[in-house]
């Protein structure tokens, strides 16, 4: 009988200590995963703020954007031939190379932004395209010289045959542009400059530096 009693204490023992075991190894089991949901519960928490800062962030670029929209399109029906006369300059000049704020500063210093501009000597359109010149070399439309993108788009013509003839010096380019070859007037390029100062302080023309590429 102590015998059985004694056999039955030892099982109990062993299933209390496998009782136990079996319990910290749970509880082992409940820490890995409660690390392991806490690491990905920090994660979402993370997310979630992020996602709020690209919200507000967002939110204000709409506002910003709603802004500069509204901006435009009250600039463009209160000068309506400007605002053709940019959007057509920074087109032209993208595709010839060109940055827009050169561009508008040839604008400005030809014909002051008339596109029925004519000079003396034949040179008509905002950006004052010489036709004697020029009406054979690039087979000139006369009926559409004094059309905003097509006279924009003429100049620009003539100021890249100049400035691929001497190797990308702008300064020179526009020496040519406004003079052929005469060499009769030096002070055109800083003309321009001074022009292309107001649309973009730190404007250069003295060398490649002018070009938007």
């Amino acid at each position: 009988m102590k015998k059985n009693i004694k056999k039955f204490g030892v099982l109990l023992i062993t299933l209390f200590c496998l009782g136990l075991s079996g319990l910290f190894i749970g509880l082992v089991e409940i820490d890995r995963h409660y690390a392991q949901n806490k690491e990905n519960i920090d994660i979402l928490v993370n997310e979630v703020m992020r996602l709020d800062r690209q919200v507000e962030l967002d939110g204000k670029k709409l506002k910003n954007y709603a802004f500069m929209e509204y901006k435009v399109n009250a600039f463009a029906r209160r000068y309506a031939l400007y605002s053709t006369i940019v959007d057509a300059v920074y087109k032209k000049s993208r595709q010839y190379g060109f940055e827009p704020e050169l561009v508008l500063g040839i604008v400005q210093v030809e014909s002051n932004f008339n596109p029925k501009a004519v000079s003396y000597v034949g040179a008509v359109g905002l950006m004052q395209v010489n036709l004697p010149v020029w009406r054979e070399a690039l087979s000139i439309d006369d009926a559409r010289v004094f059309e905003v993108e097509y006279n924009i788009d003429l100049g620009l013509q003539i100021l890249k045959q100049y400035y691929d003839e001497v190797d990308g010096n702008m300064k020179m380019a526009l020496h040519l542009y406004n003079n052929g070859y005469k060499y009769n007037n030096t002070s055109y390029a800083d003309n321009v400059a001074t022009a292309v100062m107001a649309f973009k302080p730190d404007f250069t023309v003295s060398g490649p530096q002018a070009l938007g590429r």
